[in-house]
């Protein structure tokens, strides 16, 4: 009997997850990304003698699935705890200890995406612009190619809310309310080298009352460049307030904020904006199929903006689906 195809938008954790699962029941799946690489939010950004993780800065664990995927991690040396000194910063700065183990992509955060992506059906640098329906079949129509030559049974969209809803809006109205219902927050990133290390006694720090909301020495990490490097994110206030400023009026605030916390100009710099970065309200959804319309939704953006419970939607709706389509 021919495998049923199945298209999957998003190579982030989720998608990558949910595709592992779908694969792992038989179905023949092709996934799509319109990064250069994979890992979506875990993202790290190589320059000549030096890198950052300028999306998600490490993750924890705590649900007994996902527990059980990181320790495949582990074994792989895909990711590695991160014992870093971390303070947090109030007016004043203050050590901060606690007993979670967190844990860092190596050697860099896109680590575990990369590894994910093993083996699979894997198309990046594709824009998904628009889906069609035709015959009983999903086409996709990318910016880059147009049309492509494929025909889906069905297909999956493990992409923010707002990019989902423009793609499935004609189609699904239970999906596309879904999509409504979930407000993402954007996050202003600065990525900073360094010429002389800082001389600061922590590597992360949780800052509050400032217009970052965290700082990290990204070069502290397991297996990163010797280079001092540093990622400064800004606060889900700052950011929103900011999210349609000019990128280089945006640049000066981010490094005069970073010598503000630091005591220290940036040598070189980059900056990011991820527009849909953290989700405002956690939900308890793990995903949504519509199994009329053949089509079905995961991510982060329904449960809650971790990496942990972007991985468990991702394999609740490729076990979900699994069992529909048999």
């Amino acid at each position: 009997m021919t495998k049923k195809k199945i298209g999957v938008i998003g190579a982030g954790i989720a998608g990558l997850s949910c595709a592992k699962e779908l694969v792992s029941a038989g179905f023949d799946v092709t996934v799509f990304d319109k990064g250069r690489g994979v890992g979506g939010r875990m993202s790290h950004r190589h320059f000549e003698n030096w890198g950052a993780d300028h999306g998600a800065q490490y993750f924890t664990v705590k649900n007994p699935l996902f527990a059980k995927e990181a320790e495949i991690w582990l074994k792989e040396n895909v990711i590695a705890p991160w014992q870093g000194r971390l303070a947090k910063i109030d007016n004043t700065v203050a050590e901060y200890q606690d007993e979670v183990i967190r844990y860092v992509g190596t050697p860099g955060m896109n680590a575990p995406a990369k590894y994910l992506a093993q083996g699979h059906k894997l198309h990046t640098s594709y824009t998904v612009t628009e889906i069609k329906r035709s015959q009983g079949y999903w086409s996709v129509v990318t910016k880059e190619c147009g049309e492509l030559e494929y025909a889906f049974d069905f297909m999956i969209f493990a992409i923010p809310s707002v990019q989902a809803k423009h793609l499935i809006d004609r189609y699904s109205t239970s999906l596309r309310d879904l999509c409504d219902s979930a407000k993402m927050l954007p996050c202003w990133t600065l990525m900073a080298y360094l010429k002389n290390p800082l001389s600061l006694n922590f590597d992360g720090a949780f800052v509050k009352n400032h217009m970052y909301s965290w700082i990290a020495r990204d070069s502290d990490k397991p297996e990163r460049s010797i280079y001092e490097s540093w990622v400064a994110q800004a606060s889900p206030e700052w950011s929103t307030e900011h999210v349609d400023i000019a990128p280089a009026e945006v640049e000066l605030y981010l490094t005069e904020g970073f010598k503000d916390l630091t005591g220290c100009e940036c040598d070189l710099y980059q900056t990011h904006l991820w527009r849909y970065a953290r989700l405002e309200t956690p939900q308890e959804l793990n995903y949504s199929i519509d199994p009329h319309a053949k089509l079905a939704v995961c991510g982060d953006w329904l449960r809650n903006s971790t990496v942990e419970d972007a991985w468990l939607s991702g394999y609740y709706l490729g076990q979900g689906l699994s069992e529909v389509l048999r």
